[in-house]
């Protein structure tokens, strides 16, 4: 089964800036995704608090856990802590956002048949990392098949209304790849987001089914206007700090073929050049979305 990502990218402004954000996505982002699942994991009941350090049922069959983690840097060393993901636990998190957080995460599930950690329903995070420090990664990851209509509308507006927040240097929704990296990244390069994350004003990480354009390179390609009359897409909506937010076509599935290659024509003068690679060894990866040219 495939798994979906929203990713937001955006500088790092600060550690109390990034506690508030931080706190805000892993929770109330969280909430804004999952629903009612999100409060009933914190008030569950029969939740094994050991259960996130060692190999035991985490609660009854069939019902829903989640942990809370983080992984602090501290006089050069890395620290991980986590908790069950319950009401009372909750304190600890902001209280770990407030200190050198390299990763900060939430996550539900749904328990199997034996009290253990089934399938993955969402993971939220916050992350930098050790060679991107001056940059912050919001996310957000689901299966493939909880990604409905409903699904989707309400990640296009977490995405948006974070994305009218931060200023991103980039966002969007697409299959989740390994590293956290985007499909043109993985098949055109460098092999390492943080690479990419600096010149991420000047050349597009990727492009997918819904994207944040970030307000320089949406200036170079006209604006909002300038995009919405490049091509027949869903919804172009400029942001508060002239990012533009896209959304090619009105579901995910649709963003195949023809619609593919009209936003790859849009983008074409962002993108950083080379021939895509293909890839034969995995069969059982995603659908690639991205169109196999070099844009010179």
């Amino acid at each position: 089964m495939h798994e979906i990502r929203c990713e937001i990218d955006t500088e790092f402004r600060g550690a109390e800036v990034l506690a508030d954000l931080g706190w805000r996505w892993l929770t109330e982002g969280a909430e804004r995704l999952e629903g009612e699942s999100f409060p009933a994991v914190l008030d569950s009941t029969g939740q094994v608090e050991e259960s996130v350090k060692k190999s035991v049922p985490c609660g009854p069959p069939g019902s829903l856990w989640g942990f809370l983690s983080a992984h602090i840097v501290s006089r050069g060393r890395i620290s991980r802590r986590s908790r069950v993901l319950t009401r009372k636990n909750l304190p600890m998190l902001r209280k770990w956002l407030s200190l050198d957080v390299q990763l900060a995460q939430t996550a539900v599930y749904r328990l199997d048949d034996r009290g253990m950690p089934g399938e993955e329903l969402l993971r939220m995070g916050v992350a930098r990392d050790e060679s991107s420090r001056g940059w912050v990664r919001l996310s957000a990851e689901t299966p493939e098949r909880r990604f409905g209509p409903a699904a989707q509308a309400s990640m296009t507006q977490l995405l948006r209304d974070f994305s009218q927040e931060v200023d991103p240097s980039y966002a969007q929704v697409g299959y989740g790849l390994s590293l956290g990296r985007t499909e043109h990244e993985e098949r055109v390069g460098p092999p390492l987001p943080s690479m990419t994350l600096p010149d991420s004003r000047r050349l597009l990480r990727g492009y997918e089914w819904l994207m944040v354009i970030p307000r320089e390179i949406a200036a170079k390609l006209g604006g909002g206007d300038g995009i919405a009359a490049a091509g027949d897409f869903h919804r172009v909506e400029t942001l508060r700090d002239g990012a533009v937010l896209l959304q090619v076509t009105p579901e995910f599935d649709g963003y195949t073929g023809e619609a593919i290659e009209r936003t790859w024509q849009l983008v074409r003068p962002a993108l950083r050049p080379g021939m895509p690679r293909r890839y034969d060894s995995d069969p059982g990866g995603p659908p690639s979305r991205i169109r196999y040219a070099d844009i010179v």
